[in-house]
């Protein structure tokens, strides 16, 4: 692990390591040079590399195998920061540290994982190989068709298409496939290490995020049986394993959409119209929605520990994707308009970031099916209270679940009940067996607000919440 470590880096307080960060950065994206680089394009391979060079992954790289001590906070603050300089920027980081070199380092074994770091910290990198042309983003334990077949004891064929990965044509995938036996499919899925010489490659045209390189991953063929990195030994943790890949990321997704909340009002006070009521009322908005944003990066960065399973956090991470995604697409939705025909013109740079960042709000599982699925979490009993034997009860009101599940009591700092007699009235109305696919979507949302709201101590981020959560009953009423 020497090759790939300064060991400067790692000797760095948090503090002088992330202003590290900082410099690598700015050394880039300076007043100088930000004019020669073009984020509509690819960044080029060398001045990502400096960036690496300069530590930005060792936050998500274990002490043990060089990286830096354990630390939530720095892993949050290096994808914020990464977010300062545009949403690709961030996203790349992203891939490279959530979706790449955690799930190597945690469910690799010795070989392979010198060789993924090798890749990642002296190469070009990789990603991480999921969806397929002919299913997309659909249920993908049941409908993943990709496989490895064993050959010999030293050789597996492998036959999978897959697309929309960012880093696609970077050194390597992690390609998820499932073992194919005597012409049957298994249900365990596994991830292969492949490296850029068995694929070949469809370049997509995205409309946007053009500077992470997106594509049709084809590999059909034979390469070593050693590249196959087993996610669990048993059948029944496998899919498990495999969900906690996606549950930490969605998790830690707040670092970047906090960073592009930062780029967002940093940049459009440079550009819009302060004098205009307005276009004060929507800064003011976007202000506040930053402000949220706060909320959710403090729950993750206090909540969250890297060397943990987040497992049990399922519900949870699916809040934070969600509604980090929605405020922060509203933001630059907000920002783009404020800023009228500029908001239009290449080379802007608040030009591309709401078409950059709304795949945020679709990729990773689109929002609204998230919201779905928060209330099937929420109406079902936790693993601690599986242990403690409680059973939920379907016929409870939604309010009733609500001050029983620990989940959310347990992160409350205010008392919003005496502020909204219309939402209380509106959870004690419902109960959790009369919710049908549509209705579940508006209850999601409002559950995940109010997850929220019971972390928030300013009285004007309450006032946005509920007002937000208003808008959620009169949705979810005119469905009925």
């Amino acid at each position: 692990m020497e090759k790939i470590t300064n060991e400067n880096l790692l000797k760095m307080s948090t503090e002088g390591f992330l202003d590290n960060i900082k410099k690598a950065f700015n050394d880039v994206f300076s007043n100088g040079n930000i004019e020669k680089i073009n984020l509509m394009n690819y960044l080029s391979e060398s001045k990502w590399s400096n960036i690496k060079k300069n530590g930005l992954l060792l936050p998500f790289l274990s002490e043990k195998l060089g990286g830096r001590k354990d630390s939530q906070f720095e892993i949050q603050e290096t994808l914020r920061i990464a977010g300062n300089y545009g949403v690709p920027i961030t996203l790349r980081t992203g891939i490279e540290g959530a979706l790449v070199l955690q799930p190597l380092v945690e469910y690799g074994n010795k070989e392979q994982i010198e060789k993924g770091l090798e890749m990642i910290f002296n190469g070009e990198g990789g990603g991480l190989a999921i969806t397929e042309p002919n299913t997309s983003g659909s249920a993908i334990a049941k409908e993943m068709q990709s496989y490895y077949e064993y050959i010999d004891e030293n050789t597996i064929h492998v036959k999978a298409d897959k697309y929309w990965q960012g880093n696609s044509q970077s050194d390597f995938l992690l390609i998820a496939a499932k073992e194919r036996k005597d012409g049957k499919l298994s249900k365990v899925i596994s991830l292969i290490l492949v490296p850029r010489e068995y694929i070949t490659y469809d370049v997509l045209n995205s409309e946007g995020l053009k500077a992470v390189r997106y594509a049709v991953n084809h590999v059909d063929t034979d390469i070593p049986a050693k590249y196959v990195i087993k996610l669990s030994e048993s059948k029944a943790n496998c899919l498990r394993e495999f969900q906690n890949i996606f549950i930490r990321s969605r998790l830690q997704l707040v670092g970047m959409t906090h960073g592009i909340m930062e780029y967002i009002v940093k940049n459009i006070k440079k550009y819009a119209k302060v004098n205009i009521p307005f276009v004060k009322k929507e800064l003011d908005e976007i202000e506040t929605t930053y402000g949220v944003s706060k909320i959710m990066y403090k729950y993750v960065c206090n909540n969250i520990c890297p060397e943990k399973s987040v497992s049990d956090k399922l519900m949870e991470a699916n809040i934070i994707k969600s509604l980090a995604t929605e405020y922060t697409y509203n933001a630059a939705k907000t920002a783009q308009k404020l800023l009228g025909a500029k908001g239009f013109e290449v080379g802007h740079p608040m030009s591309n970031v709401a078409i950059d960042f709304r795949p945020f709000t679709i990729f990773e599982g689109p929002n609204d099916m998230l919201y779905a699925e928060i209330f099937d979490q929420f109406s079902k009993a936790t693993a601690v209270e599986k242990k403690e034997g409680i059973r939920i009860d379907k016929n409870a009101t939604v309010y009733e679940r609500f001050i029983s599940d620990k989940r959310f009591s347990n992160i409350s700092v205010n008392n919003f009940l005496n502020r909204a007699d219309d939402l209380i009235n509106f959870l004690k109305e419902y109960t959790l067996n009369e919710m049908d696919q549509i209705k579940k979507v508006f209850v999601g949302k409002i559950l995940a607000r109010l997850f929220l709201l019971i972390q928030t101590e300013s009285d004007n981020l309450m006032k946005f919440l509920i007002k937000d959560i208003r808008k959620d009953m009169l949705e979810f009423e005119d469905c009925i």
